[in-house]
């Protein structure tokens, strides 16, 4: 049954701290709607991390350990007794370095990025291949550049806007890099993701490549139907608890019937330079 979005707890009141860089398929625009409907949980996972929308608009681990939550100490899956656990997780080698040195180099990768001309031809360079770095911070301002200077953050068209202009990429990054502590950072398959995170205290977040847009995501060509399938599956057996984003097709809603699905609101995102459609998306959720 397909239901209007509503707020069904009030755990988490969310931040007003957006992503630094956007992303194909992000949750800018849905991510407050997500944490408002976050159950009570001790361990969060996002399992396609992507720009990290979600997290950036959730309270921080620190910030929920400070408020009386309630929570109580468990003992986490590497044997550390704790009280909150966040983890972010992508396949993409690329994306997961951008958000480490984001976490861990914050400076320094203002200090790259500061250095960086904003133009057409380094856009075409870069995206080439043309540029070698030297170590993992010039492989992250590379990259982050490719993202921020491309329509729609696909990394294919050089495009410029205010939002891209360069005294919104010039900054200090600490805010982000200050939020992302404590924040355990993964890259591995969801299959082996889910298993291991998984129990009865776990709140999964996931966001996959939508049915039929599988090839926007360079780095996921090899996300298919059978993976649509496997992922259901997995969910339809965890201990845990889950929030999913999805597009509203045929497949996603044989997948999870059994499941509470909320209608969102219409999204419009481009497809191109010349096309922009307007997509129906759900969330899903097995509480």
């Amino acid at each position: 049954m397909i239901q209007p979005i509503d707020k069904c707890y009030k755990f988490l009141t969310p931040t007003k701290l957006k992503a630094p860089f956007g992303w194909v398929g992000g949750k800018s625009k849905l991510a407050q709607n997500i944490v408002e409907l976050m159950p009570p949980h001790k361990r969060y996972v996002e399992v396609f991390g992507g720009g990290l929308s979600v997290l950036y608009a959730k309270p921080s681990r620190k910030d929920i350990m400070s408020k009386d939550y309630n929570l109580g100490d468990f003992i986490d899956f590497k044997g550390r007794k704790d009280k909150y656990v966040e983890v972010i997780n992508d396949t993409n080698n690329d994306l997961i370095n951008l958000h480490t040195i984001i976490k861990t180099s914050p400076q320094t990768f203002s200090l790259y990025l500061n250095n960086m001309l904003c133009s057409r031809e380094i856009f075409e360079r870069i995206k080439r291949g043309r540029f070698k770095p030297k170590n993992k911070i010039e492989k992250a301002v590379l990259y982050y550049c490719l993202l921020t200077f491309s329509f729609a953050s696909k990394g294919d068209n050089f495009a410029m806007c205010k939002a891209r202009s360069p005294k919104n990429i010039y900054k200090d990054y600490s805010i982000w890099s200050e939020r992302l502590k404590g924040v355990c950072i993964e890259n591995m398959d969801f299959r082996k993701l889910i298993k291991e995170y998984d129990n009865e205290d776990s709140l999964f977040y996931l966001d996959p490549p939508y049915v039929g847009t599988e090839n926007y995501y360079k780095m996921q060509r090899d996300f298919g139907i059978q993976e649509h399938r496997d992922l259901a599956d997995i969910l339809h057996h965890i201990k845990g608890k889950f929030i999913l984003s999805y597009n509203d097709c045929k497949l996603v809603r044989e997948q999870y019937k059994d499941f509470r699905i909320n209608q969102t609101k219409e999204v419009r995102y481009s497809m191109n330079v010349q096309v922009r459609k307007v997509a129906k998306e759900v969330l899903i959720m097995n509480y």
